[in-house]
């Protein structure tokens, strides 16, 4: 069982906003990468939890691990050639309860993308707007 992810530490709203993702969606991103990638690809998503983990802040790195996660439980064919790549994956039944919940994860993943983005542009207008005030 992994531990949950506390955000009572984040120093930023976008750390703890993925933080609190991951601590409700983060075993089930961990199994749906391993069920479409192997043990690779649950070491992807520890990965991003650790990171989160021994930081307060989102680096850009960790973003980057998202987008990419977000990439490989969705199939994007620029994370990998569904052609050549022999994953699990291939086995599953489109119509199956698994990969209706991995649609359900990649989708959830995409919407903390779009906040992440969002908290981006908020912090943005606060800077210009202290920058306007000190140069006042």
């Amino acid at each position: 069982m992994l531990r949950t992810l506390s955000t009572n530490q984040s120093t930023d709203p976008q750390h703890a906003a993925v933080s609190g993702h991951l601590a409700q969606q983060g075993e089930a991103l961990r199994n749906a990468a391993n069920l479409l990638h192997g043990q690779t690809g649950e070491a992807r998503v520890l990965r991003i939890m650790s990171d989160l983990r021994t930081t307060t802040k989102l680096k850009l790195a960790t973003r980057r691990r998202l987008v990419n996660l977000h990439r490989m439980i969705s199939l994007d064919p620029l994370f990998g050639d569904p052609e050549t790549d022999a994953g699990p994956w291939q086995f599953l039944d489109p119509g199956s309860r698994e990969v209706e919940d991995i649609c359900l994860l990649a989708e959830g993943l995409f919407a903390l993308l779009v906040e992440i983005g969002k908290l981006d542009d908020k912090m943005d207008v606060f800077a210009l707007a202290v920058h306007d005030q000190d140069a006042a």
